[in-house]
């Protein structure tokens, strides 16, 4: 995975994660009925390959992914990826969602002595998690969460010392929190071993507690969720227009437009902006597509004018459609 330019540290030891990727993605529906979330395709690659391949540049060894929506989905993609992948990976079926903080609880048997990576399934970024583990392990303390200056989720106090004070400044202050913490064992003594819970209101209580949560402040990285329809194509648009840096994602050459080589475009298409079809897509004479994202399948009627928008796996367009998404 290109665009990562870290360093390994001297006493580097070999890398454990978590994959968070029970979530119900209720903020991205229709979409998430039809797909999980970690397996939105991105530039037509499910998501958690590439969370996957991010991981797998710092010498992950073992990885374990909770699981509940569309779970079968996942257990499907996971048996393919053990077939191609170097190291262990495994996962854990939650019948009732756990919660990100129940999620992590009920891993407490699968890690070794080593500090430990959690991140959420629904990011694309290339943080240096060799300098992020390096500032943990020299801090001593059971947690360090990854921050970054992202205004749109800006929230986090960090006070002089590098340690989060607060969790719930007003929106736009402070530091926004990406998603990615590292643990040591010792956070089980205090998180519940069963139930379904949040973790951030267990970090609020170690802090309380006099228990300090460090912030490792990442800076000049590329971040972006896609929880949102709008952060979906937004991710797409800084990926196809060259804004984000992610060479291995783009072929050269390519002009903002990546078209799956199974997909046909029949004359008289017209594309503009930036567009992405994914495996099988048929755009039929004269149709127009803008700024949007097509998922497997999708067979656009001739003279239709889609623009700014999402379409599911195996629709048929037979209307205009403009800032829309379809499943």
């Amino acid at each position: 995975m290109e665009g990562f330019s870290g360093s390994r540290g001297e006493e580097f030891v070999a890398v454990e994660a978590m994959i968070l990727a029970a979530g119900e993605g209720t903020r991205l529906l229709p979409l998430t009925r039809q797909k999980p979330k970690p397996l939105f395709p991105i530039l037509t690659q499910p998501l958690l390959h590439l969370t996957l391949d991010y991981l797998e540049q710092f010498d992950l060894q073992r990885v374990t992914l909770n699981t509940h929506h569309l779970a079968a989905q996942i257990e499907d993609f996971i048996r393919t990826e053990k077939q191609i992948r170097s190291f262990e990976i495994q996962t854990s079926f939650e019948p009732t969602i756990l919660g990100t903080g129940g999620g992590i609880g009920r891993t407490r048997n699968f890690w070794s002595d080593s500090p430990f990576l959690v991140i959420n399934g629904d990011i694309v970024t290339n943080i240096d998690l060799f300098k992020a583990l390096e500032f943990h392990r020299s801090h001593q303390g059971p947690v360090t969460l990854i921050v970054h200056d992202y205004k749109e989720f800006n929230q986090v106090a960090v006070d002089p010392q590098g340690r989060i004070a607060d969790f719930r400044l007003e929106k736009g202050n402070g530091a926004a929190f990406t998603g990615i913490h590292i643990l040591d064992r010792s956070i089980f003594t205090d998180l519940p071993s069963s139930g379904s819970y949040d973790i951030i209101p267990i970090y609020q209580q170690m802090i309380r507690k006099g228990i300090p949560i460090r912030a490792y402040v990442s800076q000049g990285h590329y971040w972006r969720d896609i929880g949102t329809p709008k952060s979906y194509l937004r991710i797409h648009e800084e990926l196809l227009t060259g804004s984000a840096h992610f060479p291995f994602l783009m072929p050269k050459g390519s002009g903002g437009r990546l078209i799956h080589p199974d997909s046909q475009i029949e004359k008289g298409v017209e594309l503009s902006g930036w567009v992405c079809l994914g495996k099988g897509c048929r755009l039929r004479e004269g149709c127009r597509i803008h700024n949007s994202v097509l998922w497997e399948e999708v067979d656009v009627e001739p003279g239709r004018e889609i623009s700014e928008s999402i379409i599911g796996r195996g629709l048929s367009i037979t209307r205009d459609m403009r800032g829309e998404v379809l499943v």
